[in-house]
């Protein structure tokens, strides 16, 4: 255990010194955030890490659903220079007054619980004290009950775009917000449920996931269990999918169903350097970010035997006269063509929703 100051030290210098042993994983708890993380964490090497978990506040009615985006933006943008391939996750907490900042290497875990803000001057300037501790039963226990007060799960980069958009227009309509001006609506909970409030008639498809050449079979026991994930597309584009919409994913290869979403963002194109450091995403460079509403099937699908091949002879032989696609067919034949997705019937999609359901309790 060692005391942490910004007296003799500061806890900008121990950051960056642990973060030049190349932990893996980072879990950084903070109400408070820096506004510019390029300025205050620019020059600390994020190379080695994989993970790297941020929970902080978006309180409703305050002016921190004004100032926090840019803030949230600001840090995936940090991440994407840094470390490209991470996996990013932010988690909002509105009753959290704690910071923690934890560093996993393997199985060495280090944290530091402290009175500093993940700001510039609460690692540099302020009077801030905290403890630098390596016991991994605490840690753990640190973690886990900080993720269990977790409000809003998993607010991805494009749903903090959609916060920008909101505060932006707040303060074009209320100039005067600078003066702290508290916004009368709650815009986290506008922009998280954005596409279950707006889109009371969604559209139902069936989507593939992998390719012939790079196949999702049931020994891979791939996880689908995420939160938010991106559902990738043909250069043909999206198509008239639209926030709200269904999209019930399934494997080629194996051919069994994985997880189902409801569509959350708008299409986005990948960039030329995305398609550089990923290059199977010249192929398939549109995608569009959907809340997985079946995560624990997703997480453990191989477990079960939901092909589409076995549910379409099901529901054929339930609903013989009833056709499966929106154009009238009751084959799937069209996704033997390579086609990246295909509109199905609302009845044949809730079949298909039932058989995930029955294991995602």
């Amino acid at each position: 255990m060692k005391i942490v100051s910004n007296t003799f030290g500061s806890h900008g210098k121990l950051v960056s010194e642990l973060l030049s042993d190349s932990p893996d994983e980072l879990f950084l708890v903070s109400p408070f955030l820096a506004n510019d993380f390029e300025e205050f964490l620019g020059n600390c090497d994020f190379s080695s890490i994989r993970k790297i978990t941020l929970i902080t506040t978006l309180k409703k009615n305050d002016q921190d659903q004004i100032t926090k985006p840019t803030s949230l933006k600001s840090f995936y943008q940090l991440m994407k220079n840094q470390c490209p391939n991470a996996q990013v996750e932010i988690h909002i907490d509105n009753s959290l007054h704690g910071k923690i900042y934890i560093f996993k290497k393997g199985s060495e875990l280090k944290a530091i619980v402290t009175s500093a803000n993940l700001t510039k001057n609460g690692f540099y300037n302020n009077n801030e004290w905290g403890l630098l501790i390596g016991d991994n039963n605490i840690i753990t226990q640190l973690e886990k009950e900080v993720l269990e007060c977790i409000e809003y799960p998993d607010i991805t980069e494009f749903l903090v775009e959609q916060l920008l958009s909101y505060s932006d227009q707040f303060q074009r309509d209320n100039p005067e917000c600078k003066k702290i001006v508290k916004p009368t609506s709650d815009i986290l909970d506008t922009v998280y449920y954005l596409g279950q409030n707006n889109n009371k008639e969604p559209k139902y498809y069936l989507k593939p996931i992998g390719v012939s050449e790079n196949p999702i079979l049931k020994d891979s026991k791939r996880d689908f269990s995420e939160l938010h994930q991106n559902l990738h597309f043909s250069k043909k584009g999206t198509g008239t999918i639209k926030t709200g919409d269904i999209l019930i994913t399934t494997a080629v290869g194996c051919g069994c169903l994985l997880s189902y979403f409801q569509v959350t963002g708008t299409p986005k194109e990948a960039t030329d350097k995305e398609k550089q450091i990923e290059p199977w995403k010249e192929r398939w460079p549109w995608y569009i970010e959907g809340r997985n509403l079946s995560t624990k099937y997703g997480g453990c699908w191989w477990e079960y035997d939901l092909t589409r091949k076995k549910l379409l002879k099901k529901y054929q032989e339930e609903y013989p006269n009833e056709a499966v696609t929106l154009a009238g067919r009751k084959t799937l034949g069209t996704l033997n063509f390579g086609n990246d997705k295909v509109q199905i019937t609302k009845t044949f999609a809730e079949f298909l929703i039932a058989q995930i359901d029955e294991f995602n309790k």
